[in-house]
Formats: C-alpha cells, structure tokens, sequence
C-alpha cells in the first residue's frame, strides 16, 4: 500500500496529470466505475448493440443503424430514434445525480447545479453518440441506398432529436432550478477561471479546495462545454444550507422522472395509432429508460436500501401477475376461455387414441380430397398421365423465411404457369416459412375467386417483407412489463391488447387483411382441393408434444403407426387442435392466431396459454419439427396405397433457410468462460441440425415402407455464419436484396430446373 500512495504521489505530481485525475468529469467516471455499475452496464448493452457485438444473430443492430418509420428509413426515422436516445442520456444524467450529487458539496454553490452536473457527465454520453454516428454512415454506405450528403442529413436529423429532447428536458429544469442564490438570497460573484499556475494545479493546499467525509475530491470543473473553472471553496457555507439545494433538486428531477414515467406509459394506448408504430429502437432506448428512472426513483425515497427494496418490489410484481385481473397470459383469439377447460391428462389420451372411428373418418375426408385434388390436375388430353403428388416443408427464420418461401414459391409457380400451386397438396412447417406460405396460398384462392389477376407481383413480395417488429417493441416497452392496461372483443369475448395483438394486427396491416379468417374458413376451399392443406404443429411447453392444427380432421397424424409386431409403452406425442379445444370453439380461432402460435418466437411474440386443465402453453413449431417433414411422412404412411396407385411419385420441396451441410465449426483455443458455455451453446446452436439428422434417419426408414418414389428438393438460403441475414421480424435492404438473390445461386438454380422437370 505504501509503495502504491508513494506511485499514486508521484503522479499527482505531475500538473497534467493531476489536472486530469481530480477534474470533476473524470471523478464522475470513477465514482461510477466504483458504485454505480448498473449504470454501466446499460451503456456497455447499447455500445454492444451499435457495434454488432449483442445478439448480431437476431440483426439486432440494424434495429439502430436502419430504423424504419412508415415502413422505410427516413429522416424522420433517425429524428425519433435520436429523441428516445436522448431520453436514455437524461435518465442517466438524473439518475447519476440523484445518487452521486451529494457528493459534491460545491454544486450548491453554483448557478443551475444540475445543468453543471450534466456538461461534466459528459464522456459517455459523447463517446456514444460519436460512435453511433460513425456506425450509420458506415451502414448506410453498406447498404448503398442513399448518397453521401443524405447520410449526413440522417445523420444530422439522429443528433437534432437528441437536442431537441435536451432542450426540453433543460427547459423545465432552469425553471425548477433551485440553487443557493435564489434560496437564500446571497448574492453570486464571478467563478475564477483556472490558471496555468503551479499554485493551482500542484498538491499544494488550496483553501479554496475542500476535501469532507464522503465527499470525492475535485479541484476542477467545466462551467461550460468550453471553460474550465477552479472548484471554489463552500467552507463558508452552512452545511444544511447545501444539503438543502441538493435536495430541492433531486425533488425537482424527482417530479421529471415521474412525468416521464406517466407520458411512457401513456403512450402504450396509442399504440394501435400507425404515427406510434415507432423504430423497435427507439422503444428499447424507452424501455432502459424506464428501467433507470424507475431504479433511480426507489434510491431517492430508500438510499442504501434501494436494491433490496427494489428486489422485494420486484417479488412482489412478479406475484400480482398471478391475479387473474392483473394476468399477463396471451391467449389465441377467438379461442373461448370462459366455458369448460379441456382435459390434457394420459386418461383422456388414451381414451381418444381408442377411437377408431375417428381415425377412418378422417382418413375417408381425406381421401375425398385427393381424390378432388386428381382430378383437378388430370387433364382430358392426358387422363391416363398420373399427376406428381407435391409436399411443401418449409423451415422457421422470422421474416427472412418468410419472404424466401414465398419468392421461391412464387418464382417456381410463375414458370409452371401456376401449375405448382395446383399440385401441391400439404404444406407443412413452421414459423415464418409457413406464413410466406400462408400468403400466397391466400393469394392463389384470390386468383381463384378472381379477387386479383395475377400473384406474381413485385408488391406482393414487398408486403411480406415489410417490418413486424416495431409495434411489438413499442408494446413491449410501454405497457406491456407493467400490466395489460387495454383489451378489445371478439365474438363478444374479451381479450388483452399485447405483442400478440400487436404482431397479429401489424401482419393484417402489412398483407392488407387477407388473413383475417377464421380457422374454419378454411375448410371448405381445403376439403374442395381449390387450395393445398396446411398443418400447423406448434410445439407444446409443457411437456414437448405437438399440438396439430388444421381446419380438417387429421387425427391420423397425431399418432404413431399401429405396431403388429412390437409390443411397447405407446407415448403420445401429439394432439388434435380442432377436437381437442372443440367445447373451447377452436374453429372461430382466428387464422393470425395459428400462424402466430407456429411463430412464436420466445420473448418476442409471447408464450401463448390455451384452456385446458392444466393449463398448456404454446411455442414455436420448430423447437420439434422445423421443416414439418414428421408430420409429411405420416400423411404419406397413412395414404400410402391411395398415393401408390393414382400419383406418379412424390416430390417433397424443402426451402431452408440456411444450407443443410453446415460448415464444419474449427474448435479454436477457447477462454474460460468459452469453454464453460460451449456445451450448452452447442447443444443449443445445433438444434436444427440434430433434427436432419434424426429426419435424414426417417428418410432412410420410408423407403423401407413407402410404395411410390419420393424426390427430394432443396431451396436453400444463402446464409453464412460471418454474413448472416437476421433471425428477425425486421430485414434491412440489404439483407432483402440478398434473400432475392439467393435463388441465382447454382444449385437453387439446378432445384428450380428439376422442379420444372418433373411438373410440366
């Protein structure tokens, strides 16, 4: 310790050195580095998000680099992203001040201690908004769709939102200001600048520098963001009377934290307002800004008990939302939650597997609709040719998926004339892929209905493609943690406005309503082989089974073949949507539900809850089937003689969104902390790959039993590790330019070839 204070004086020493190290700028960066970490780590979070360094996977850097307003990135974008970013600023700048100004007893001798607080606070807040400026241009300049001098306007608009929000944060404070002059009536006299004396800057005692218990020593401070001022000494002053001016202004930033908590929670019943659809940026910069103020709220009324205060607080929210009133449950809309809850025990799984006759019923409704499905693709001057029987498997990816299914399908139909439309018989998959899918297959019965002419416009792709995710983030950050504060009806049952609701509406919104159905509505245009069947198999939290969703009856996907030869413990590893939920009216379910509960992305779009006894939750289908290639197999088993004997062959298309041969992953020298999480991010990260290979697996099987010919295609997504297109509800230009010309690709190319082969 002696031979460190013997380095430390040393220094001190040194007048530039010195300067520095007692400057207040630079004790406040101390101070913070030594108690208030929380702070920190809120801008080490967003300097990760700036820099591709936090969850790039989930491209959620583009979120801030590209905000999109009114579905395009603008002005009026980076303006509203700039003034959220500025409420970040000013929630760290009263919350710093709250807990550190007491600190400092020489701010109560100045003039607007909080705006001097606030210009020496300055290093990170700067440094960020540096870098965040540097890191637009160089991604707008990627993305190459706007000049040099336009970045500089975005540019200029993100910094003119920042300002404007500090102007008028200053606004209210120089009119709240409380300092010791206007208090007590004494009367100011001029700060003296600092001189380049020796005197000044040595480890010469100052008078005019103090140094009391728990206060932290400065000799310095900027009075402006030019001029640098000597810290005058308060030695002169009553210590109550500085107390005092300290506390008048934390009440005053007190009652600014209030209003601002107030107008954020407000805001969230805008939210179906399209002006309120802001940049899922600028709501997560709202929602670490309600975190502060809230944190720095609890430190003004319980100081050094505040953490354990705001821990029972925390406890004790998370127990309200038990409360049915105050529940944060999603639900499926449409779905009645109010009569009967269904039963989801081994009894009744048991019970329904016995029935037999509902497995040959569906079978025999099924096979009504190949059969309608023949005919409509046996021509009369080709009746004994036999038609291709096509499946379509389609993998989840967020938005990415979606619009690589629905230009793919869309380009290889366009060059059949719609003939692949026709012949696909059963989609299957998840997530986002099913909802690319979803959409055209919609479109392919307006054609039909001769609603529109054609489905292969370029407006089409650019619906499908546009942002899901900035009402959800808006929701997310300003009612959503709190409570559900809204609801709305249908069929005169009640429901929460939440992400659900707000991703729901926000698809209705972008594919002008075209899916707002019924899940019933389906069954006709199905049944009547106008559009091809779709499975749906989202993925049961409870215990991992599927749960199969379909306007038909399918029970004979839900259950394992009848063993002859094996006798074993039979699980059940699927149930019926539309029989299950029957008492609970599972056909009014609203068709955006079910493409909603294939998607359910975690933390994004919630965990829905479903009424049954005990209560099942619903995830993403893929956490066990991402591309449905399990449920397509069982459609083929149980109509294997049907297919033999009226197809020429089964082709099933597989659009991935990524290669099936990923790249082999080198295992370089790892860190400790690496090496401790590499077994769980590699159980997890090869997930999808551990199903091919289990599927690669069933592949082989099928040929033990199937009687026709399968082929099997592949469209696949350019999506390598280092260029990666985000796994989002968002997709910057760039990344949309890159999912288009993905199908140029040789081998997609060659798929695209085959495809045309085997149907024309």
């Amino acid at each position: 310790m002696t031979i460190f204070n013997s380095i430390k004086s040393g220094f001190l020493k040194n007048p530039s050195f010195r300067r520095m190290f007692f400057s207040f700028p630079f004790r406040l960066i101390m101070l913070d580095l030594k108690k208030n970490q929380l702070l920190l780590v809120f801008w080490l979070i967003f300097f990760g998000m700036i820099t591709h360094n936090v969850a790039i996977r989930y491209g959620l850097s583009y979120l801030f680099l590209g905000p999109e307003y009114f579905d395009r990135i603008s002005f009026l974008s980076y303006f509203i992203v700039g003034f959220s970013c500025g409420g970040f600023i000013m929630a760290y700048n009263i919350a710093s001040f709250i807990k550190n100004a007491f600190r400092f007893p020489f701010l109560a001798s100045l003039r607007y201690p909080f705006l001097k607080y606030c210009i020496n606070n300055f290093i990170i807040p700067v440094v960020f908004i540096l870098l965040y400026c540097f890191q637009i241009y160089i991604f707008l300049r990627g993305e190459n769709i706007m000049s040099t001098g336009k970045i500089f306007l975005m540019i200029f608009s993100f910094l003119s939102g920042i300002g404007l929000l500090l102007i008028m944060s200053f606004t209210y404070f120089f009119r709240a200001n409380k300092d010791i002059f206007k208090l007590y009536g004494i009367q100011q006299s001029e700060d003296r600048p600092i001189k380049n004396t020796k005197k000044a800057i040595t480890g010469e005692r100052n008078p005019r520098l103090i140094k009391e218990s728990r206060d932290w020593y400065v000799e310095t401070y900027l009075s402006n963001p030019f001029k640098i001022r000597l810290v005058r000494s308060v030695q002169h002053y009553k210590k109550e009377m500085l107390k005092d001016v300290i506390r008048r202004n934390h009440h005053s930033a007190f009652i600014f934290q209030m209003i601002s908590i107030v107008t954020l929670l407000g805001l969230g019943f805008f939210g179906e307002t399209k002006a309120f659809e802001i940049p899922a940026s600028a709501s997560i910069f709202l929602l670490f800004t309600m975190f502060i103020m809230l944190f720095s709220s609890f430190y003004r009324w319980w100081r050094s008990w505040s953490t354990a205060v705001f821990i029972m607080f925390l406890f004790a929210f998370n127990y309200l939302h038990t409360i049915d009133y105050l529940s944060i449950e999603n639900h499926a809309y449409g779905l009645n939650y109010n009569t009967e809850k269904a039963d989801y025990s081994y009894d009744n799984f048991k019970k329904n597997d016995k029935r037999f006759d509902w497995y040959e019923q569906d079978v025999q409704q099924t096979l009504a609709i190949l059969n309608k499905w023949k005919a409509k693709n046996t021509f009369l001057d080709e009746p004994l040719k036999k038609p291709k029987l096509v499946f379509i498997n389609t993998s989840g990816g967020g938005l990415r998926s979606s619009l690589w299914t629905f230009y793919t399908m869309q380009y290889a139909d366009s060059l059949l004339d719609g003939k692949l439309m026709s012949q696909i018989q059963l989609i299957t998959g998840s997530s986002g892929g099913m909802i690319g899918a979803a959409y055209i297959r919609e479109l392919y019965l307006e054609k039909q209905k001769q609603k529109i002419k054609s489905y292969y416009g370029p407006e089409y792709l650019d619906n499908i493609s546009k942002d899901i995710l900035n009402p959800i983030a808006f929701r997310i950050a300003t009612t959503e943690w709190l409570f559900p504060m809204q609801s709305f009806m249908v069929d005169g049952k009640k429901y929460p406005k939440d992400r659900g609701y707000s991703m729901e509406q926000k698809l209705e919104e972008n594919t002008n309503n075209i899916f707002d159905k019924r899940l019933s509505d389906y069954q006709m245009p199905e049944a009547n082989a106008y559009i091809p069947m779709m499975i749906f198999s989202p993925s049961i939290v409870n215990d991992g089974r599927k749960l199969i969703i379909s306007p038909q009856h399918v029970s004979y996907v839900t259950q394992n073949s009848r063993a002859e030869k094996v006798a074993y413990n039979k699980l059940f590893d699927a149930v019926e949507y539309l029989r299950f939920f029957e008492k609970q009216d599972a056909p009014k379910t609203l068709f955006s539900s079910v493409l909603r509960m294939s998607a359910t992305f975690p933390y994004i779009s919630p965990v829905v809850s479903l009424p049954s006894n005990p209560r099942i939750e619903i995830l993403d289908a893929g956490l066990r089937d991402n591309y449905g290639l399990e449920t397509t197999l069982r459609f083929i088993k149980a109509f294997n003689d049907w297919i033999a004997e009226n197809t020429s062959g089964i082709v099933i298309i597989q659009i991935r969104d990524k290669h099936k041969n990923v790249p082999i992953e080198e295992n370089p020298s790892q860190t400790w902390s690496q090496a401790l999480g590499r077994p769980m991010d590699s159980f997890y990260g090869n997930l999808f790959e551990i199903q091919d290979y289990n599927q690669n697996q069933q592949v082989q099987m099928a040929d033990l039993w199937c009687k026709t010919k399968i082929e099997f295609i592949d469209l696949q997504l350019r999506n390598d590790k280092h260029d990666r297109i985000s796994l989002s509800w968002h997709l910057t230009n760039k990344e949309k330019k890159k999912v288009l010309q993905s199908l140029d690709l040789p081998e997609n190319q060659q798929a695209i070839k085959r495809i045309v082969e085997l149907l024309k």
